[in-house]
């Protein structure tokens, strides 16, 4: 990843950082035992909290809209055998690899048209490859109104039995 990307991103943990520990010991533990009375998920719920919050995200509902009206790039993020077997149907792959030089990837993410909404989506839970990729698009200049993360990723998008193509998906499942 590039440089500025990590110092980003550290830069937003810094900015986080001031919320955290302004909260007394005593404080803290009020609110947490107060919480798990209240609300006895509240465990899982920071379990499972969002990564990248500031990502904009969007629906698997929205995004099959403007597929069908061509207003919008669908981008895979999963390695390129993964895409192979199962993906969006129309979908381009990128795939999201940390370990990669930056600017090979910023060569393909750079490829992508600036005139349209491009959609990054991964097979992961709370988009924890996809979301990484729409800050980088962000550093590489587009717009942050135009670059989403598909919320729920491939899962949801076959819950709701919309398209997808690739080497495992059956023909005759109406997809």
């Amino acid at each position: 990843m590039k440089p500025q990307f990590w110092a980003g991103l550290l830069t937003g943990l810094l900015l986080l950082a001031p919320a955290v520990f302004a909260r007394s010991p005593q404080n803290s533990q009020k609110d947490s035992s107060s919480a798990t009375k209240s609300d006895p998920s509240s465990s899982q719920s920071a379990k499972d909290a969002e990564p990248f919050p500031q990502v904009p995200r969007i629906t698997a509902e929205e995004v099959e809209r403007l597929l069908k009206e061509k207003k919008v790039v669908i981008v895979d993020t999963d390695d390129p055998e993964a895409y192979k077997a199962e993906h969006i149907a129309g979908a381009v792959n990128i795939a999201y690899d940390p370990t990669v030089d930056a600017r090979e990837q910023d060569q393909s993410l750079s490829a992508l048209p600036g005139d349209r909404m491009i959609v990054f989506y991964c097979n992961c839970a709370h988009e924890e490859d996809s979301a990484p990729m729409v800050l980088e698009m962000w550093e590489l200049g587009y717009d942050r109104d135009k670059v989403k993360a598909l919320r729920g990723g491939l899962t949801r998008w076959e819950q709701l039995k919309f398209p997808l193509a690739g080497t495992d998906v059956n023909p005759t499942q109406g997809n």
